[in-house]
């Protein structure tokens, strides 16, 4: 019997684990893998994941000191139609793989010795009650029950499915595929690439180096688009390789290190029911993902936060009705969700009127094309 709950121990998870190691409260994280696992990303650790994850966690400015499996993003170079823009951050930003960063992560919450880890535990089902919840899991014969969940096993978990009748939209979803290179021509460890073609916008596809001289590959597009224009991603993947004259150059002497993997992003485009009597959603759980940029990550974290906040409130006031939690959603929406509803007709437009982009990139290092980037 747990007071909290948390389902996934990806970056939102850990974060309403840290913010919650302090209250009081008899907390358990559970995650159906066990850790390190790998998860198909692009890598990115934006500055705002670190922002507010030193906000949670005083000590986690020296934590991630010690984590030398990352890579200071310095700048971002973009190219559309012949043109470049560069742009230079000042913000603290990382690249990582995910299988060593969210291991890193994990393990900050397992020295904590505040809450209980159950690794390698699917969720079978999850039975509401007048007290809570009651959850079974496939390959552990524990039976878990619960005031509280937090929901952050993504959109594939039980939780978005199974507490808010989540669905995919594909109008909100993004459909993306991942390889690892080695050997790419003329990157640098502390610059991250981003490339747009007209053929496939409002998508694009970049280069992320990680460490030992890797980069993380990917490409991404609408899954309405993907749809609607019978597009294979794992062949739009190379094909936009065969069309650009910079990325066929820089691709020659490397060497595929791990193959196409691909993935689904749900976009926070649109406002989805992200908290219930006893429950609350976050990360991609909650679909907070950039619809422009695709990131995730700091999106993630925030709602870890926010949500651990939440429910102190509510043990505090013994009031676990969705009335009252919807104040999560409220301040979460205030914080980041008018941005993403913004990014989300960008995309749209983006993709309707190409000359967009082309006239962004025709401004130069104009704060129009850093704010869709960041």
């Amino acid at each position: 019997m747990y007071d909290v709950i948390i389902i996934g121990a990806g970056p939102a998870g850990c974060a309403a684990a840290l913010a919650l190691k302090d209250s009081g409260l008899h907390i358990t994280i559970i995650d159906k893998h066990k850790f390190p696992r790998d998860k198909v990303c692009g890598d990115a650790i934006p500055g705002r994941a670190i922002k507010w994850l030193k906000e949670i966690d005083a000590s986690f400015k020296d934590e991630l000191c010690t984590f030398n499996k990352k890579i200071l993003t310095q700048k971002t170079v973009c190219y559309y139609n012949n043109k470049q823009v560069d742009f230079d951050w000042k913000q603290e930003a990382y690249t990582s793989t995910r299988i060593d960063f969210d291991n890193f992560l994990f393990n900050v919450v397992k020295k904590k010795n505040a809450i209980d880890v159950f690794e390698n535990t699917e969720i079978k089902d999850i039975i509401k009650d007048e007290n809570g919840f009651t959850i079974s899991s496939r390959n552990n014969t524990t039976v878990f029950k619960a005031t509280m969940i937090i929901g952050a096993d993504g959109t594939n978990g039980v939780t978005a499915k199974k507490l808010a009748g989540f669905e995919i939209d594909r109008k909100h979803h993004v459909a993306s595929v991942r390889a690892y290179y080695k050997n790419i021509a003329d990157t640098e460890a502390s610059r991250c690439e981003i490339y747009f073609d007209k053929k496939y916008l409002p998508g694009y596809f970049w280069i992320f180096p990680v460490t030992n001289g890797i980069a993380n590959v990917g490409f991404g597009m609408l899954s309405e688009d993907v749809v609607q224009k019978n597009i294979n991603v794992k062949k739009a993947f190379y094909d936009f390789i065969e069309r650009s004259n910079v990325l066929q150059r820089k691709f020659k002497p490397a060497n595929i290190e791990v193959t196409l993997q691909g993935c689904g992003l749900p976009l926070g485009s649109r406002w989805i029911n992200m908290s219930g009597d006893n429950f609350i959603l976050t990360g991609d759980s909650a679909s907070l993902v950039d619809p422009v940029s695709g990131a995730g990550i700091g999106n993630a974290v925030l709602s870890g936060k926010l949500a651990a906040e939440q429910t102190i409130e509510c043990f505090k006031k013994k009031n676990f009705s969705a009335a009252f939690i919807k104040a999560y959603d409220k301040k979460l929406y205030k914080m980041i969700g008018i941005e993403l509803k913004k990014n989300g007709w960008a995309l749209k437009y983006f993709s309707r009127m190409p000359w967009l982009i082309n006239l962004a990139f025709s401004m130069g290092k104009s704060n129009f094309l850093k704010k869709f980037i960041k």
